[in-house]
């Protein structure tokens, strides 16, 4: 009988506050940046050569999602796979290309000031293959 209400006590707790710590979070992301012109792709030229390496690096997924940092002068400087692989070694290297291939507008605040900014893209290695 005590386990029972225990458990019910405690799925209770579980359903009312994660929800209400969702909105949080959600709330405090809407306010953090208002009137920010989010960074802008120009341009990507590096689908050859992101196959090319990711072959060499025997990479046998169908997608890769990334996010890059860019710096105010619409540099990219940092580079993040969503899902990393086990060798740092083939992380570096799809980075490098994706670095050395994007060009951006950086992100702008409120008054029109150019921002750091980040950008989050998806290459799908069918779509890349399909373009030739």
């Amino acid at each position: 009988m005590k386990r029972a209400f225990i458990l019910s006590l405690v799925a209770t707790l579980g359903a009312v506050c994660v929800p209400v710590q969702a909105q949080e979070e959600a709330a405090n992301e809407g306010a953090a940046q208002p009137g920010v012109k989010p960074v802008r792709l120009v341009s990507f030229d590096g689908e050859r050569e992101f196959l090319k390496s990711a072959s060499r690096l025997r990479v046998w997924r169908s997608e890769v999602e990334y996010t890059l940092e860019v710096d105010s002068s619409g540099t990219p400087t940092d580079c993040q796979l969503a899902e990393e692989f086990r060798m740092n070694y083939v992380n570096d290297k799809l980075c490098e290309v994706l670095m050395k291939h994007h060009t951006f507008e950086p992100a702008q605040d409120a008054s029109g000031a150019p921002v750091e900014g980040s950008y989050e893209g998806r290459l799908n290695f069918l779509e890349i293959r399909q373009k030739d």
